[in-house]
C-alpha cells in the first residue's frame, strides 16, 4: 500500500473489514462441521458401552493429533498474533522517529493494518486446529475432537474484533510511540 492509501484508512471500515474477514474464518468451520456432523451421522455405527461411536482401526492418533494442534494452535493463537504485532508496531515507530512517513494519519493507517494482520493470524491459527479436529472427528467417529471445536470456536470468539478492543489496542500502541 501506498502511504496514501494508509493515511485514508478510516478504524470503522478497517473494523469493519476485520468483522467480515473473522465471521468468514467462523462460518468457514461452521460449515464444514455441518458437513462432518452429515457424513459421520449419517453412517453411525453402533455404539459401544459408555455411549463411544467405535472409532475406525488406529485412527485414533490422528485424535490425539489433534488435540495436541488444538493446545498449540491457541496458545499460538495468542503467542505468534502478539509478535506480528509488537513487531509491526516497532516498525511504525522506527518510521516515526526517523521521519519517513508523511504525517500521523499514515503512522495510524499503518497500526490499524497490524492490527488488522494481528487478527487474522490469531484467527488462522485456531481455524486450522479446528479444521484438523474435525478431520479427526470424521476419521474416529468420536465427539471428543467436536467438543474441541467448540472450545476452539470459543477461542474464535474472543479473537472476533469489536470497537472497544480495536479502540483500546490503538490507544496502548499510540501510547507507546508517543
Amino acid at each position: 500500500m501506498t502511504p496514501e492509501q494508509y493515511a485514508a484508512m478510516e478504524p470503522e471500515k478497517v473494523l469493519r473489514m476485520m468483522q467480515i474477514i473473522a465471521g468468514a474464518l467462523i462460518a468457514g468451520v461452521l460449515s464444514f462441521a455441518g458437513v462432518a456432523s452429515f457424513i459421520v451421522f449419517g453412517n453411525v455405527r453402533a455404539a459401544q458401552p459408555g455411549g463411544q461411536v467405535p472409532a475406525a482401526g488406529g485412527s485414533e492418533i490422528i485424535m490425539y493429533m489433534a488435540m495436541g494442534f488444538a493446545v498449540v494452535g491457541v496458545v499460538m493463537s495468542f503467542v505468534m498474533s502478539n509478535l506480528v504485532s509488537a513487531n509491526g508496531v516497532k516498525g511504525v515507530a522506527k518510521m516515526a522517529q526517523d521521519g519517513t512517513s508523511t504525517g500521523p494519519k499514515e503512522l495510524f493507517g499503518r497500526l490499524l493494518g497490524v492490527a488488522q494482520a494481528k487478527m487474522i493470524i490469531a484467527m488462522a491459527l485456531v481455524e486450522g486446529a479446528a479444521f484438523f479436529n474435525l478431520i479427526a472427528f470424521m476419521t474416529t467417529k468420536s465427539l471428543i475432537p467436536f467438543a474441541i471445536v467448540a472450545g476452539l470456536l470459543a477461542v474464535m470468539a474472543i479473537h472476533f474484533p469489536t470497537k472497544m478492543k480495536l479502540a483500546r489496542w490503538l490507544e496502548e500502541q499510540q501510547r507507546e510511540l508517543s
